[in-house]
């Protein structure tokens, strides 16, 4: 009971902040996993976790707005449309924030906000509709 407490209080929150640093990591692993020799060793996948946690860090508040927006139509009642948006808009930023990463984190926090912009109209457009 406890849980679900907590999952309805805080378990948005959780979503919306670790959702791209996850996306930048599953890409990451599926970019350069095929180019190991072998099967990677613990101790190297822990340093690489280890060094990769600032960057992450700086990455996860990137996320919110595409979340907030999604949350905003989750509420107008279109549910569908923000599971919808989300994932696809999710995907296409996850993929700009790779390139834009090359940039520094001004361009992921750009690219992020550009890449919520379809959801943020829409739920205004539904809201002003009525």
């Amino acid at each position: 009971m406890e849980m679900k407490a907590w999952n309805e209080r805080y378990g948005f929150w959780a979503l919306a902040l670790c959702w791209l640093p996850a996306g930048v990591v599953v890409q990451a692993a599926a970019r350069f996993a095929p180019q190991a020799d072998g099967p990677p060793e613990a101790g190297m996948l822990m340093m690489a976790a280890v060094m990769s946690i600032p960057s992450l860090i700086v990455v996860a508040p990137c996320g919110l707005p595409l979340a907030l927006g999604c949350r905003r139509l989750w509420r107008l009642g279109r549910r569908q449309t923000a599971w919808w948006l989300g994932v696809s808009l999710g995907a296409l930023t996850v993929a700009a924030s790779v390139f834009a990463g090359l940039l520094g984190p001004v361009a992921i926090a750009g690219f992020a906000l550009l890449a919520s912009a379809p959801a943020w109209a829409a739920s205004w457009w539904l809201a002003r509709r009525g």
